[in-house]
């Protein structure tokens, strides 16, 4: 199989564009081949519809009109006028045509005119365009029935929408009424519930306990406050207590000892936080006042040192009698330093314990605030629920009010528009129904046509073929020939210009395809089945490429069915059978064939295992010796489908030129036979259409070539078409 050669400016659209012209083609010619059987089913059609109408029994049709509008209702801002939607018109045209409408017509008809004969009759049901008028007509066989049964139908009508609305009416004010019981219901429940709570709980007293549990939970975290803060300075005194009495000597000497201190701040705000308990931040103990006073004394000593090393040395006795006397400060000094650690530590002991007695007393009045806030909370809750269990109640009980005052000022929004009128004969539109008929008969014939064309796989346009077989090379189209009996062979001056100029575009095509540098000098031509015209293309394409100047030589290698020679009125024997056989020379079994440059190898007699005889050493020396003395040999051989000669004989050819049929062989046919021949390593050169429409557009060009030829006679020669 040849790789498909890309032209310039070719695209996916051409492909597209190349599809859509084969399908219309395709439809094109079905309509063509076809028109017979759209006319038989129109016909079909059209004389069903005449024969309903010529048997239908006569019948009488009365008319009559409802319209359906709007209604006054009373809603929230009073009293309005409502409109419906085209589902309530749908509802309307339902129940005028239901089947319980229709049997209370007819007991309605039976019980006031028990005289009257029964008749069929039929309920149609329109709706005016634009409008919400219905036009009611019912149909039936008897003229005064078809009136009464009319009128008994919009009575019937009438009393079921009436109760109808009279349920819908009862079902709603049922439904309002519970919903009133309910609310109140709630609404009672809800006042018994906080009424019970209010009894048990005294709502006075538990905002005064929540009241005063607040108060002394502020007081009580406070003053926890004011004792952390000091049991945090008595924490910091025991770590270094010389730098603790310096620090507080030196708030002292500032003034924050009086003003500024965080703890003094504490006890300010919390007039009740116990004064002995602070009392000490607030100024120096005794002990600690001693204790400065001596530190200071050490430091006066210490400097009194310092200036005598001055001037004397370490041993004088004056320095040693000061160091004698600081040595001694220091012991004293130590002295107080213990007895304040101990005041310290009995003092962080009392604070601690304090704390610990305002924590169980804040644990205390916490728990006793929250189960007063969780009272509450309840009581809140309990009489929001009431609010809106009343707000509920009134909501309910005012809606009922107004739907009751809305049900008795509407009035029902269907009506009679107009009385059921006299029958009068029902006249069937001819037309209308003819045309249905001739329409439905043409829809079926069309699907019935498309149904088969699905089936169908013939290829009927060069479009079509290209589409299927996008890979496979299209030498040229040979143009149909409109004759009866087998087509005539091609002459010099042949006046069936464009059936000639076909077989010189194939022509064209062999000699300056491009063969890869090794141009074909033996050419098998053939098909998939019989009767596509191969022998026929075999023939007038020998006698082309003769007529060109090159030695041909035409061998018949349907070696069961062959019929070349009859076509040249030459003897069918001797021939190839013989020469493959060995008892001739194929030489000797040439004819001319009256055309120059042109000869022919016939058939032969017909015998069994061809296969064989075209497989054997005797063919390949055959073949040599003829492509030695001809410039081309060209084979007519059997159909690849029927029989295995041209499978085992194309192999050793140079090229094989397949011949389709168009609108005559099916697709599946063509590409199982090439699939064979592509399997037997066969070189397909390409693809000779045969018998294509002249009349699609896609082979207009081809006309042009009549337009260089003058006919010498007016009328076409015999057996042949006109040009």
């Amino acid at each position: 199989m040849e790789p498909t050669l890309a032209l310039p400016g070719q695209s996916s659209t051409l492909s597209r564009i190349h599809e859509t012209s084969a399908k219309f083609q395709r439809y094109k010619i079905l309509l063509r081949r076809r028109w017979w059987f759209l006319l038989l089913t129109a016909s079909i059609g059209v004389c069903v519809q005449a024969l309903r109408i010529t048997n239908k029994p006569q019948t009488y049709v009365s008319l009559a009109k409802l319209v359906a509008g709007g209604r006054m209702s009373m809603g929230n801002a009073g009293v309005g006028y409502q409109e419906y939607l085209n589902d309530f018109y749908g509802t309307i045209i339902e129940t005028l045509e239901s089947s319980e409408m229709r049997k209370h017509a007819l007991q309605r008809v039976r019980l006031l005119f028990p005289d009257l004969r029964e008749a069929d009759v039929e309920v149609r049901v329109s709706q005016n365009r634009g409008s919400a008028i219905f036009n009611v007509a019912v149909v039936g066989s008897d003229q005064e029935y078809s009136q009464v049964f009319l009128n008994a139908l919009l009575e019937e009508f009438k009393a079921f929408r009436e109760s109808n609305r009279e349920q819908q009416r009862n079902k709603a004010v049922q439904a309002l009424a519970e919903d009133v019981v309910k609310a109140d219901k709630e609404r009672r429940d809800s006042a018994d519930k906080l009424a019970s709570f209010e009894k048990l709980h005294n709502v006075v007293l538990i905002n005064q306990n929540q009241n005063e549990a607040a108060q002394m939970l502020s007081q009580f975290n406070r003053e926890r406050e004011a004792l952390r803060v000091h049991l945090t300075e008595v924490e910091m005194a025991l770590k270094d207590v010389d730098a603790a009495m310096l620090q507080k000597e030196a708030m002292a000497s500032s003034g924050q000892m009086l003003g500024g201190n965080t703890t003094q701040k504490l006890v300010n705000d919390t007039a009740a936080t116990d004064a002995s308990l602070v009392q000490p931040s607030l100024g120096f103990t005794n002990r600690e006042r001693d204790y400065l006073e001596l530190k200071h004394q050490i430091l006066l000593l210490t400097a009194d040192r310092d200036e005598l090393l001055r001037t004397l040395k370490p041993g004088h006795p004056s320095v040693v009698e000061i160091e004698d006397k600081i040595s001694k400060q220091n012991g004293i000094l130590a002295t107080y330093q213990a007895q304040i650690l101990k005041e310290q530590k009995s003092q962080q002991a009392t604070l601690v314990r304090k704390i610990e007695v305002l924590d169980s007393k804040i644990l205390e009045k916490t728990q006793q605030a929250t189960e007063v806030g969780g009272q509450l909370a309840e009581h809140a809750r309990l009489r929001k629920n009431l609010e809106a269990c009343e707000q509920t109640h009134k909501e309910v009980f005012d809606l009922m009010h107004k739907f009751t005052v809305s049900e008795d000022v509407q009035g029902d929004y269907v009506n009679v528009m107009e009385r059921a009128s006299p029958a009068v004969e029902d006249v069937q539109p001819w037309a209308v129904t003819i045309l249905i008929g001739l329409g439905a008969g043409l829809g079926l014939g069309v699907i019935v046509l498309l149904l088969f064309d699905r089936l169908d796989d013939r290829m009927n346009s060069f479009s079509e073929f290209q589409t299927l077989f996008p890979n496979e090379a299209i030498l040229g189209q040979i143009p149909e020939q409109r004759q009866r009996g087998d087509v005539a062979l091609l002459r010099i001056s042949d006046d069936r210009h464009l059936y000639a100029e076909a077989f010189r575009n194939v022509r064209s095509s062999v000699l300056f395809k491009n063969w890869r540098g090794k141009p074909p000098k033996t050419i098998l031509i053939t098909s998939a089945v019989p009767n596509e015209g191969k022998t026929t293309v075999t023939s007038n394409l020998a006698i082309t490429m003769a007529l060109a100047g090159a030695r041909v030589l035409l061998a018949d290698c349907d070696l069961r069915r062959g019929g070349v020679s009859e076509l040249f009125k030459l003897p069918t024997s001797p021939g190839l059978s013989e020469a493959l056989r060995g008892t001739t020379h194929w030489r000797d079994a040439v004819q001319e064939t009256g055309v120059r440059n042109l000869d022919l190898l016939a058939r032969g007699e017909v015998f069994d295992q061809t296969s064989e005889m075209l497989l054997s050493r005797i063919a390949d020396e055959m073949l040599k010796e003829m492509s030695e003395e001809y410039d081309y040999v060209i084979f007519d051989s059997a159909p690849v489908l029927v029989a295995d000669d041209t499978g085992s004989f194309a192999p050793k050819l140079d090229t094989v030129l397949f011949v389709v049929r168009m609108s005559s062989t099916m697709a599946r046919l063509t590409g199982k036979a090439l699939d064979l021949l592509y399997d037997r390593q066969v070189n397909v050169g390409g693809v000779i259409l045969n018998r294509s429409s002249s009349s699609l557009k896609e082979y207009t060009y081809y006309n042009y070539a009549s337009y260089y030829y003058t006919p010498k006679a007016p009328s076409p020669p015999a057996g042949g078409p006109a040009v």
